[in-house]
């Protein structure tokens, strides 16, 4: 009769450490996580040993892909381009604008020519300053 009144301690796990340890690797992944902006795009920019550019929020940034397709950035927005509008899109987003400067981000794996060609074609469109962006 003693043993069935006898009740069985139970032993529970305390939680709390475990939580804890959850939330500082959370903490720690957030932290470390690289961000790229680029992700939307197929490409990856080549390495240089200059210095980035730093983007102010009213810089335009033509982004060409490793396919060749143009992408208009301009704060939030981004906007394909078709190779043929590409001086009017581009003259279209300047107008008006004190600072004719133009970043361009192409894939390292674009051939060369096309950069070079769409840098000519930018160049007959009035923009005074071009800039190529690298990862450092």
């Amino acid at each position: 009769m003693r043993d069935l009144k006898k009740k069985k301690n139970v032993i529970t796990p305390d939680l709390t450490p475990l939580i804890d340890v959850v939330f500082l690797l959370l903490i720690f992944f957030m932290l470390v996580t690289t961000f790229n902006q680029y992700t939307n795009f197929q490409m990856s920019l080549p390495k240089s040993d200059v210095q980035e550019i730093v983007e102010n929020d009213g810089d335009i940034e033509l982004i060409l892909d490793k396919d060749g397709k143009y992408f208009l950035k301009s704060g939030n927005e981004n906007i394909e381009i078709f190779n043929d509008n590409l001086e009017d899109e581009i003259k279209r987003v300047m107008n008006g604008r004190k600072k004719q400067t133009l970043i361009i981000s192409a894939d390292k794996d674009l051939r060369y020519e096309v950069v070079i060609k769409t840098m000519g074609r930018l160049k007959n469109t009035g923009i005074e300053k071009i800039e190529i962006n690298t990862i450092k």
